[in-house]
């Protein structure tokens, strides 16, 4: 084995290895077990006691999206199109979705929900040991990297998204800031080459774990540490550089599928507008330090964002996040650490700084700017998420002052006094001017939907604010209390505990979970549909509004949603849900949703192949004639939506509607035109009167019998990935299965390659001539094996270079010796 360098605190591997592994772990555990029971105790509702996430993503997108996976994996099979939204997305390419993320494989071991609830839970424990190790190697303490880890995992922030689909992107943050630090103070080159190996492979998982902008967020941070930790920067800069460039290799099975994927999405040309939403209104900044500043940011009639501090366009919730509530000792405490901390802690102020600034998004030029040089940005939305990167930084600069809170004394008392004055001052001053604010405010409050009720809401926050104050005293001074040599560590574990009490109630406060057992049984409205269904077939379609009924209570929204099969819910029991929603639609599904507000419902349906439609039942009465036939424009119905009890207690209809296509035939008459032209000829009045013609996107002659009829064919075997078809038709024409077309969608015609094109904007459709015809559909997602391929060479010489260098010099931290010698 090897001997260690002379470095103070390095470990010499020779006869003495099993009692050095053994001193190790005893550094370890200290802070490890109570971060562990940390993240248990946040999540012990859903780990424990039947309950699972509702509300935001959870419940009305990610189930479904994990649902694809586990049933897929659990079938021996790679997922690669997801046909239960709308007319069916690529699912692979997309790698948020997890097919190249192994830790998202869990979903195919425990039954959904439990599964994705463990995810989430193993998601943020991630997280917190990355800032908890982050922490260590600024100078924290056992006390202090307890601190740093904990604070990140029940901050507000963390706890109002870890329940969204991307968020285990968010998780490898900290694991990139660790590694990055690792790599700026390695001392010689075989170390750093072996620390910039175990990054590559951080920044890889992180890649794989599909969100653009924790990524984006991450390599910030990457700069910031290496700008502000290493002694000489540009060497850093390029070994992590070069780690990054190492990543896109090890991740090419998740990054070459989704960059082949962006043209064809409307990701790929963000509209300033969608770009900027949910960008951080500056009165959120006082969330850090005062939770429920803006009222209940669950309750409409309870939050006051909704008129003072709105980046939701108008059609979202005001915020990315449900809070931002990090607490005033923890900030304290980081910026102590700026004015006299480890080296390097100015510089992450500074990045900090950079990343609120960037958040702030259209409240500020920077960002605009920002955006304009750096391509990457141009992809994604919501700048509010740069806020992870901030907080991750401030809670490791926070463990890290912790152990000298002795030898700053004077400068802590300071430092702690002002940032109480900055939970004060602004309490004082709502609690003063509350009756004028409520004055103010209570015209645009009696217009929102539901109305605000103004003095409910300021009660509410100001009671927050009282209590956030309190703990905000009693943390300190038991944290200044913990300095004296008689008191020892005591009083500062019993501060921290006393903040973590407070931040994890209000975790648990706006983390709604209800019990999973309520979501897993089939809604009343699809019982009768679930009967009748074909396991055999493609799924059924249902129509529904993606309006969402804001007068609904907040306790009682989950199970709203839920009955009435809202956004993707439909997809948890086998039906494609209309429109649905996926983050990376298609540009010909996004260009006809832009003009959909215009087509006649009936239109609609019948192109589309609608097999029911979910609605209340007064809107049914207007929209729908006896017989089933459908009247009006898909305007009037998504936005019918009216009458609807607080409780959500108004009947709903599950209807199938009358006359529209079968879900595959032969359509014995076609024109050409081209795309944007396409929507306008599904515009076009009297359209649905003529099923049996379809138009075909591209350039190309009309033809067809005008005296046959559409013929229908049979679907004789089906799977997302696979469907076999058998059309006979007098007349041939283009066979269609009405399904969206994609980049990645091959054809045989009796065993015959065959081209398949666009039909009606969206539809798959292949050329047969008259006869009997078999027609299999295949898809493959394009560039996924040959990055398979890539990742697998990247991963094999990683292999090599980790045991190339398994004698690397360690660093003088000890549990980063252990880190950088795993592998």
């Amino acid at each position: 084995m090897c001997v260690a360098g002379k470095q103070p605190g390095s470990i010499q591997v020779d006869g003495r290895a099993e009692r050095t592994e053994y001193r190790s772990s005893r550094r370890v555990l200290p802070w490890l077990i109570p971060i562990v029971c940390v993240a248990i105790a946040l999540h012990a509702r859903q780990l424990f006691l039947g309950r699972t996430f509702v509300l935001r993503d959870q419940l009305i997108y990610t189930w479904t999206e994990r649902k694809v996976l586990a049933d897929a994996l659990r079938a021996g099979r790679i997922p690669e199109w997801n046909d239960l939204v709308a007319f069916g997305t690529q699912f692979a390419a997309s790698s948020a979705n997890g097919v190249t993320y192994p830790i998202a494989w869990l979903v195919a071991l425990v039954p959904l929900p439990l599964s994705m609830d463990v995810m989430v839970a193993l998601h943020v424990l991630i997280a917190g040991i990355g800032v908890a190790l982050f922490a260590r190697r600024l100078g924290a303490d056992v006390l202090g990297t307890v601190l740093a880890g904990a604070a990140f995992m029940s901050c507000g922030y963390v706890a109002s998204i870890s329940a969204n689909k991307i968020f285990p992107g968010t998780a490898w943050l900290p694991w990139v800031a660790y590694g990055v630090d690792v790599v700026a103070l390695a001392e010689e080159r075989r170390g750093r080459l072996r620390a910039a190996a175990l990054l590559a492979s951080v920044v890889a998982v992180q890649l794989l774990a599909g969100d653009p902008a924790a990524s984006i967020t991450s390599a910030i941070v990457a700069v910031t540490v290496a700008c502000s930790r290493a002694s000489r920067r540009v060497p850093a800069i390029a070994w992590v550089a070069g780690a990054y460039a190492t990543a896109l290799l090890l991740a090419a099975c998740g990054v070459l599928p989704a960059l082949a994927l962006l043209p064809h999405t409307a990701r790929g040309a963000l509209s300033p507008r969608e770009a900027l939403t949910w960008s951080l209104h500056p009165w959120r900044l006082l969330e850090l330090v005062w939770p429920g500043f803006l009222g209940n940011p669950l309750d409409r009639a309870s939050n006051l964002a909704e008129l003072v501090a709105n980046s939701g366009a108008g059609e979202l919730d005001p915020s990315w996040s449900l809070s931002l509530y990090l607490g005033a000792p923890v900030l304290a405490l980081a910026i102590l650490a700026g004015l006299r901390g480890p080296k390097g802690s100015r510089g992450l102020w500074i990045g900090i700084g950079a990343l609120m600034l960037l958040a702030l998004g259209v409240y500020t030029p920077l960002y605009r700017a920002y955006r304009a040089v750096f391509p990457p940005e141009q992809i994604i939305r919501y700048p509010e998420k740069h806020v992870a990167g901030a907080i991750c930084l401030l809670c490791a600069l926070a463990g890290a002052a912790l152990p000298g809170l002795s030898r700053n004394n004077r400068a802590a008392r300071r430092t702690f006094l002002a940032m109480l004055g900055c939970v004060a001052m602004p309490l004082a001053v709502v609690a003063l001017f509350r009756g004028a604010l409520v004055q103010r405010l209570s015209g645009a409050a009696a217009l929102t939907v539901p109305p605000i009720d103004l003095s409910a809401t300021f009660a509410q926050s100001l009671e927050s604010g009282i209590i956030s104050l309190l703990v905000a005293v009693t943390v300190s001074g038991l944290l200044l209390l913990g300095t004296r040599a008689r008191f020892g560590s005591a009083a500062a574990a019993c501060g921290i505990a006393v903040y973590l009490l407070h931040s994890g109630w209000h975790a648990w406060a706006i983390t709604a979970v209800e019990p999973a057992e309520k979501f897993t049984r089939t809604p009343s409205l699809l019982r009768n549909a679930i009967s009748s269904a074909r396991s055999d077939a493609p799924p059924p379609r249902i129509y529904r509004s993606p309006a969402a009924d804001a007068e609904i209570l907040p306790e009682a929204t989950a199970t709203y949603w839920h009955q009435t099969l809202y956004l993707d819910s439909p997809g948890r029991f086998g039906f494609a849900a209309v429109p649905g929603f996926e983050g990376w639609r298609s540009v010909a599904f996004s260009a006809l949703r832009a003009r959909a507000a215009a087509i006649p419902l009936e239109t609609f349906l019948r192109l589309y192949a609608i097999d029911y439609v979910a609605l209340p039942s007064d809107v049914r009465r207007r929209l729908f004639t006896p017989d089933g036939r459908a009247q009006g424009t898909v305007a009037d119905f998504e936005l019918g939506f009216s009458g609807t009890s607080s409780e959500g207690a108004t009947a709903w209809s599950l209807i199938s509607p009358e006359g529209t296509r079968p879900r595959a035939f032969v359509a014995p008459r076609w024109r050409w035109s081209s795309s944007a032209a396409a929507v306008e000829e599904v515009l076009r009045p009297g359209r649905a009167a003529d099923a049996g013609a379809v138009v075909i996107t591209g350039e190309g002659q009309a033809g067809g019998d005008v005296t046959a009829k559409l013929t229908p064919c049979a679907v004789t075997r089906y799977q997302p990935e696979q469907i076999v078809l058998d059309c006979d038709s007098m007349a041939g024409g283009y066979a269609v299965l009405a399904d969206e077309n994609a980049p990645g969608w091959s054809a045989l015609v009796d065993g015959r390659p065959a081209e398949v094109v666009t039909a009606d904007v969206l539809l798959r459709a292949v050329r047969v001539e008259k006869g009997r015809h078999r027609i299999e559909l295949s898809y493959r997602t394009p560039v996924l094996r040959f990055g398979l391929a890539l990742s697998v060479v990247g991963w094999l010489g990683w292999l090599a270079v980790i045991w190339s260098t398994r004698r690397a010099t360690a660093l003088p931290e000890p549990v980063a010796h252990r880190w950088l010698r795993a592998g």
